[in-house]
């Protein structure tokens, strides 16, 4: 099973394998969204619906795609943001961060976590989604690497 943070949903639609030159690739991720295989949380849902576009429209479509977070994965959240507070963002102005549910969702359904984030050193101002989920072992891979493990290929 696999968790996907919202950038990259964006990021694959509008820069790497956008629908109209990438149809299967989207047929596929729709079959495995509707198999049970990639999910996301519904902070996933609300930071897409601020777009208000097309890869909006496409997911609220997505039947048993977005998924509440349960008592346990809220429980992961709070100590998420508790043990790492410089991975809070200084600002959200509509108070919707989804990177952390991303995360809980992963940690309680023992998923990967698909990102576009790099790890960033222990130096670095602020931890990145990878270096999160390293530090409490959940695996995390980019949409390609998705792709790889699904064995498709286009």
């Amino acid at each position: 099973m696999f968790v996907i943070d919202t950038s990259s949903i964006i990021h694959a639609w509008k820069r790497d394998y956008p629908p109209d030159s990438f149809p299967t690739l989207w047929t596929r991720v729709e079959g495995s969204i509707g198999a049970g295989e990639i999910i996301a949380p519904d902070e996933v849902h609300l930071e897409l619906q601020r777009g208000g576009d097309d890869i909006y429209e496409w997911a609220k479509e997505q039947s048993g795609f977005f998924v509440e977070p349960d008592d346990e994965a809220q429980e992961v959240v709070r100590r998420i943001v508790d043990d790492w507070p410089d991975f809070v963002p200084d600002e959200s102005h509509d108070g919707v961060w989804a990177d952390p549910y991303v995360i809980a969702l992963a940690y309680v359904k023992k998923a990967t976590v698909v990102t576009g984030e790099n790890l960033v050193p222990p130096e670095a101002r602020r931890p990145k989604m990878p270096n999160i989920c390293q530090k409490l072992d959940v695996l995390w891979v980019r949409l390609l690497d998705l792709i790889r493990a699904k064995k498709w290929s286009f």
